[in-house]
């Protein structure tokens, strides 16, 4: 997958920037990626992807797919995801019709997305909720606290709101996923937004987005702006007076029918901006280190990819290892029984295949293939070099797992 890049494809951060020296946070939209993951299957296939016992696995697949894809591209140093909650927003509760326009859930993404939380958990990876709050109000709040703490973040959505907190200040971008990321598309990257793309994209500056959808609205969330104010009339009053409040402060010097608008729809355009502006202060109980990147334990993983029957996971679980970074021990099983000619049978059931034909891409396809000729069950020998302080500690954290005498783990130590 190519490394998400601006528009005209150079880095919005150059490298000699002391900010591309600084730790990279990727902040995630749980709802908005695992929707795509969703669709993009159930559209490919009838009914999606499912387990052979009927377990839906569109979600977690696509997900955690395209999860990789950023890492690989990004390469962070930490990432968190946010996630809704089926409790009434402060949104909702200040007005009924906010997002009553969304369809009906499908009945089968919930346990979906159930299963990837647990997925995600298992990979060590921080899910973060706040009954009453949305996840974009949680990606705005850790955005602001890591940038305070000396972090670059980058937000993955598909939602524009969250162009409103990029910020080439703070080091914050939205890394937009086009509709083409979510077919799992191996050209096309999620496209990184800084404030130029932005402004390319809406006519107007991430300092400006939450008036934007003051004056003309937003059809997604059903807010509807000011009545008779469209998308090129909003451009145009920002770009002369710069925000909401000077635009009203200003209606003696606005003609026509466009000053009797505003005036009539003052207070829908307040309610509007209060609906559109993403909260900086959602109550979240978490510590930015624990969003590193640590490793997992794959005896807590491994079963539920087993379950889901994510294969192409298991069989290239230590590259997942290194890649969340961790440690890799070798589990080597000589007594481990070889695969019977029914055991590949159903590896390879065409109809009940819960993945998509497609590699994980940042795995060859000549690696893939011999993982898949192995078997899940076959171990590799990968040595690791032990040579800082937070890889012994990871080394020992792994250690207390391997407990069966029958998996022996061997090391030497230089003398």
């Amino acid at each position: 997958m190519p490394r998400s890049t601006s528009s005209d494809n150079s880095p919005l951060i150059p490298d000699d920037d002391p900010m591309a020296a600084s730790p990279l946070l990727i902040l995630i939209d749980g709802h908005s990626l695992a929707f795509r993951s969703y669709f993009a299957f159930a559209k490919s296939r009838q009914g999606g992807l499912r387990t052979k016992t009927g377990i839906p696995t569109s979600v977690c697949f696509g997900f955690i797919k395209s999860l990789l894809e950023v890492m690989e591209s990004e390469n962070p140093n930490a990432i968190a995801i946010a996630f809704d909650t089926k409790e009434t927003t402060f949104r909702q509760q200040a007005d009924a019709s906010y997002k009553a326009n969304r369809s009906e859930t499908p009945e089968d993404f919930l346990p979906d997305v159930k299963n990837l939380q647990q997925l995600l958990e298992g990979l060590r990876i921080p899910v973060i909720t706040s009954p009453g709050y949305e996840a974009d109000d949680i990606l705005a709040t850790l955005a602001h606290q890591a940038t305070d703490q000396g972090y670059r973040v980058k937000v993955v959505s598909g939602d524009r709101d969250l162009f409103q907190l990029v910020s080439p200040d703070k080091g914050i971008t939205v890394l937009y996923l086009s509709g083409a990321f979510a077919k799992g598309s191996a050209t096309v990257g999620p496209t990184e937004y800084g404030v130029e793309e932005v402004e390319a994209k809406l006519g107007v500056l991430p300092s400006q987005v939450v008036d934007y959808k003051a004056l003309c609205g937003d059809p997604s969330d059903n807010i509807p702006g000011v009545k008779g104010i469209g998308a090129k009339t909003a451009v145009k009053l920002l770009k002369e007076y710069q925000n909401l409040d000077n635009i009203y402060a200003s209606l003696d010097s606005i003609k026509g029918a466009v000053k009797k608008k505003l005036e009539v729809g003052k207070l829908d355009a307040e309610h509007a901006r209060y609906l559109a502006q993403l909260r900086f202060d959602t109550p979240i109980d978490i510590d930015l280190d624990q969003s590193q990147l640590q490793g997992f334990d794959p005896q807590v993983l491994k079963p539920l990819l087993e379950k889901l029957e994510l294969k192409s996971f298991i069989s290239q679980i230590d590259k997942l290892q290194q890649r969340f970074g961790g440690v890799v021990l070798e589990d080597i099983q000589t007594n481990a029984p070889n695969k019977t000619d029914s055991d590949t049978d159903s590896d390879t059931d065409s109809n009940t295949d819960t993945e998509e034909d497609d590699d994980i891409s940042f795995f060859s396809v000549a690696e893939t293939e011999e993982f898949q000729e192995q078997g899940s069950n076959t171990g590799s020998i990968q040595p690791q070099i032990i040579d800082t302080v937070d890889k012994l500690n990871q080394l020992v954290e792994q250690l207390k797992y391997y407990t069966d005498a029958g998996n022996p783990v061997a090391w030497d130590t230089e003398t």
